[in-house]
C-alpha cells in the first residue's frame, strides 16, 4: 500500500529543492495550498488525476513519486504506468498490463486507495480470474463497487466456498450474494456451523425465514442455538414455543435457548413445566425466571400444588417479598423448622422474626 506520511514528506522535500512554495506549488497544479498542506504532512494524498502533473512539475517520475523517492530494485515495477493510465481513465489498459505480466496485481492493491471505485470496477471487469487469488480479493474488496465485487466472490464460490475468502469479505458483499452462499451452504449440510459467521451480515427477515427449516430437520437445534444472538425475538420465541407444541424440543435445546428467550416466553414454559411436574427443567431454569413465574410457583407451593422442598431449592433466586408472601400464607403445620432454617438466609431479620414468633404460638 502506498504510505502518505511518506508520499508527503517527499513531495515537501521536492518542492523545497524547487524553491517552491506551498501556494506556488498549488497554483501549478490547479489545486489549494491546503491541499498541499495535508499531502506534505500525510493526512491526505493527491488524487490519481494529479499525481502525474506532482510527479511532471517536480520532475521525478511517477513510479519515483509513489514509491517516495525510493528506487525499487526490480525494474518491473509498473505502478507509474498504470497511474498514467488511470489518470486518463484507459481502465482496459491496466487491465492488460496485469493479464499480460507487465504489471503485478500486488501493485494494483499498494494504489487501490487513489483509485475511484467506478475505475477499479471496470479494472477488475477485464482482470484474468487467474489473477484473483485470495489476498487479492481480499485486499482489493474494500475499494470495488459492491457489484463488482459480488461478481468476483460469485465466480470464486462456484464450485467450492472458501470460508478464508467469505469471512473476511462478507463486510463489503451484498446481502443476496452472502444469502446465495448461505442457501448454498445449507443444501449441503443441516448443520452448517460456518453461516453463524456470516449472520451479522445476513438480513434478520433472512435468518428469521432459515430457522423455520429446524421443524422439518434441514437444520438441527444445535444450529439454532449457536444463530440465536442474530434472530429476531418474535421468530425465536415462536419457534421455541411450536417446539414445545410439537413435542420438537427437549429440555436440553431451551436451556441453551433461554439466555436469548423474552420474560413472557419463560413465563409459559415454566408454568407447562410446572403443570407437568417437570420440577429438574424449573430448576435448570432458575437463573431466567422473572418475578411473575416465581409469584406462580409460590401461589402453588401455597395451595398445595407443589412441594415446599421444591420450592426451597430455588431460594436463593426469590426476591425477599416472595419468600414473605409464602411464609405469611403457608398453613403453619406444612413448615418445619427444617424449612425455616433453609429459608432464613434469605430473609429478613424482622420477617425472619415475626414467622418463629407465630410458629411459636401454633404449637
Amino acid at each position: 500500500m502506498v504510505d502518505s506520511r511518506k508520499i508527503g514528506a517527499y513531495i515537501s522535500k521536492l518542492r523545497k529543492e524547487k524553491d517552491l512554495t506551498q501556494v506556488e506549488l498549488a497554483d501549478k497544479l490547479n489545486v489549494s495550498h491546503q491541499a498541499v498542506s495535508k499531502w506534505e504532512r500525510g493526512e491526505s494524498l493527491p488524487d490519481i488525476m494529479t499525481i502525474p502533473i506532482i510527479a511532471n512539475e517536480l520532475e521525478v517520475s511517477i513510479d519515483l513519486l509513489m514509491n517516495a523517492g525510493i528506487k525499487q530494485p526490480k525494474p518491473s515495477k509498473q505502478i507509474g504506468k498504470m497511474v498514467e493510465h488511470l489518470s486518463a481513465d484507459q481502465t482496459e489498459e491496466v487491465a492488460d498490463l496485469i493479464n499480460s505480466g507487465a504489471a503485478d496485481v500486488k501493485e494494483l492493491i499498494d494504489i487501490a486507495p487513489l483509485i475511484k471505485t467506478s475505475q477499479l470496477s471496470k479494472v477488475s471487469e477485464k482482470m484474468d480470474t487467474t489473477a484473483w487469488d485470495l489476498d487479492t480479493i481480499v485486499h482489493l474488496a474494500p475499494f470495488l463497487s459492491t457489484e463488482a465485487l459480488d461478481e468476483i466472490v460469485i465466480q470464486a464460490t462456484k464450485e467450492t466456498i472458501d470460508w478464508k475468502i467469505v469471512q473476511r469479505i462478507a463486510p463489503f458483499v451484498s446481502s443476496s450474494t452472502l444469502q446465495s452462499i448461505a442457501n448454498q451452504v445449507i443444501s449441503e449440510s443441516i448443520e452448517p456451523i460456518e453461516l453463524v459467521q456470516l449472520a451479522p451480515f445476513l438480513d434478520e427477515e433472512y435468518i428469521d425465514n432459515l430457522i423455520w427449516n429446524v421443524q422439518n430437520g434441514q437444520l438441527t437445534w444445535k444450529f439454532i442455538t449457536n444463530m440465536a444472538p442474530f434472530i429476531s425475538d418474535t421468530a425465536l420465541n415462536n419457534l421455541v414455543l411450536q417446539g414445545i407444541e410439537d413435542e420438537k424440543l427437549n429440555e436440553e435445546h431451551i436451556i441453551s435457548l433461554a439466555p436469548f428467550l423474552e420474560e413472557d416466553t419463560i413465563e409459559q414454559l415454566v408454568s407447562i413445566a410446572s403443570s407437568k411436574g417437570e420440577w429438574s427443567f424449573i430448576q435448570k431454569m432458575t437463573p431466567f425466571i422473572g418475578e411473575a413465574s416465581f409469584n406462580e410457583l409460590v401461589d402453588k407451593a401455597v395451595n398445595g400444588e407443589i412441594e415446599l422442598e421444591q420450592l426451597i431449592e430455588l431460594a436463593p433466586f426469590f426476591e425477599e417479598d416472595a419468600i414473605d408472601q409464602l411464609l405469611s400464607n403457608m398453613d403453619a403445620d406444612r413448615l418445619s423448622p427444617q424449612s425455616l432454617a433453609k429459608l432464613a438466609p434469605f430473609m429478613e431479620e424482622n420477617s425472619l422474626g415475626i414467622i418463629v414468633k407465630q410458629l411459636l404460638k401454633t404449637r
